[in-house]
């Protein structure tokens, strides 16, 4: 028969036990990632006496976690979404409040600029409203290049970002691997290992604050994902990410699994976690941003330049350039990109023909074959078919405002080129006049009526009609270095003249 003492000493050690489990929550109550603990009670093996069978007791049972697994799942979403988040904000609101204050961003130094060009023009003969344009233009180019400079900077620090994540997320990928494999052993030979199930609960969650992951449950370990369904963690291994300048882009990282002997990007299908946040903070604000403000000083540049060609200035010659070439060398070669492991040679000119058809977008061109003598364009980021053009064509195609000529070296099938019409516009602008008085601020044809004249009629100010094409290397010299200004012409009217 079992012993009175032996039943009340078995509910004493298990109500002790329960103490000991309340106190380790209370102890750990403010670890991150422990669970709350709670002890489950069973009934000791009854003894038969006879025909019936008597209780000898109880006995603990087991210490489970209090653990949900649709609230956990729960939560590692809403870490992933709020990282994601607050990385975007971090980001974004700097750039704002650069670009909205008037000290800093481009609206204060466009207002100046054209003030003084309105003044100017009201007052062509005045020299100091000449100089006073001058030196808005030379402020206005500056603004243009400080915000580049920050813009760039910005870009830097997100590469700089993107490879301490990639190590961090590397070290966690590999701590829950090694909590599988201690699971898995734990859990083989004894309970369930809450203190470690905690941990990796929480490496998940912490894996979750630097990029968006999924989680499946396989024979007691977990195989982590990336949202595109590539596996960080599969059991006790793991495929490690790393950060390098991209092969279409080297001044933007790319992020990149490593699976095996096979390395493949990933950068476009990340989402949530800082990582995400950072990612789509470059190529839905950041990239468009850049570009957009080199788009305005290219046309800030070409107008300005094109309409004091058409002028005379203070010495009574044709105006020169107030900005510098928007097609000098430097800057169509510096609008393409080759793709890393091209084939070929192929190096391209990216030449502006139209500022007020140009996009904020980049672009890819690709050479097909069959003799790699036709390239097709693509919009980006979202693919969209721009055409295919023969590299034959005379002149060249305008797309969205700029074409595409082969400066040197032969194209091979498959090569690849990023086109950025725009991005390091800003960056460039700089004013080459230092001459206030070339300014041109007077319009190059006028009409009087001769002395003589006995009739009526008037014959309305003149307007030059003919445009400086600033694609043609000539009129862009010719605009860099000015016109001398012809001699007047005479009009005749039957009896009467106008010159």
């Amino acid at each position: 028969m079992a012993s009175l003492i032996n039943i009340g000493l078995s509910g004493l050690t298990t109500s002790q036990a329960g103490l000991h489990t309340t106190g380790n929550n209370i102890a750990n109550s403010e670890v991150a990632g422990y669970s709350r603990q709670q002890n489950i009670q069973r009934a000791k093996g009854s003894l038969q006496e006879g025909q019936v069978f008597i209780g000898t007791g109880t006995t603990l049972g087991d210490v489970r976690r209090v653990y949900n697994a649709f609230l956990d799942a729960q939560l590692q979403t809403a870490t992933s979404l709020n990282s994601d988040s607050t990385a975007y904000l971090g980001q974004v609101t700097p750039l704002n409040n650069m670009l909205s204050d008037s000290n800093t961003g481009i609206t204060g130094a466009l207002s100046n600029f054209f003030s003084s060009l309105q003044s100017a023009a009201n007052k062509p003969t005045e020299d100091a409203s000449r100089q006073l344009l001058l030196s808005n233009a030379q402020a206005l180019s500056g603004r243009f290049n400080s915000l580049s400079a920050q813009f760039k900077q910005q870009n830097n620090n997100i590469n700089g970002n993107l490879g301490t994540m990639t190590s961090r997320i590397n070290e966690l990928t590999s701590s829950i691997a090694q909590y599988n494999e201690q699971i898995s052993k734990a859990s083989a030979t004894s309970g369930q290992p809450n203190e470690l199930l905690d941990q990796r609960d929480e490496a998940v969650r912490q894996l979750n604050e630097l990029v968006g992951v999924q989680t499946v449950e396989r024979n007691g370990s977990i195989d982590v994902y990336l949202k595109n369904g590539q596996s960080l963690v599969l059991g006790k291994t793991t495929n490690k990410m790393s950060a390098e300048p991209s092969a279409s882009d080297p001044t933007q990282f790319a992020v990149k699994l490593q699976r095996g002997s096979t390395t493949m990007d990933v950068t476009n299908s990340i989402s949530g976690g800082e990582m995400g946040g950072l990612l789509r903070y470059r190529s839905e604000t950041l990239a468009p941003a850049m570009n957009e403000l080199g788009r305005i000083a290219l046309v800030v540049s070409q107008q300005l330049n094109s309409q004091l060609g058409q002028g005379i200035d203070k010495n009574g010659e044709f105006g020169a350039a107030l900005f510098g070439d928007i097609n000098s060398d430097k800057a169509m070669s510096a609008r393409s990109t080759p793709k890393v492991g091209n084939a070929g040679s192929a190096a391209l000119n990216v030449v502006i023909r139209d500022t007020g058809k140009l996009s904020t977008s980049d672009y890819q061109v690709t050479f097909v074959g069959p003799g790699a003598d036709k390239y097709q364009v693509k919009k980006l980021p979202d693919g969209t078919d721009m055409g295919t053009f023969s590299t034959n064509d005379d002149p060249a195609p305008v797309i969205d405002g700029f074409s595409i000529d082969l400066r040197a070296g032969t194209a091979a099938v498959g090569d690849s080129f990023k086109i950025t019409p725009t991005r390091n516009a800003s960056a460039e602008i700089d004013v080459v006049l230092t001459d206030a008085k070339r300014l041109a601020l007077a319009a190059p044809l006028t009409a009087t009526s001769g002395s003589g004249n006995t009739g009526t009629g008037v014959i309305k100010q003149p307007v030059l009609t003919s445009v400086l094409d600033i694609a043609d290397p000539a009129q862009r010299l010719e605009l860099q270095t000015g016109i001398k200004y012809s001699t007047p012409v005479r009009l005749v009217f039957g009896s009467e003249t106008t010159t």
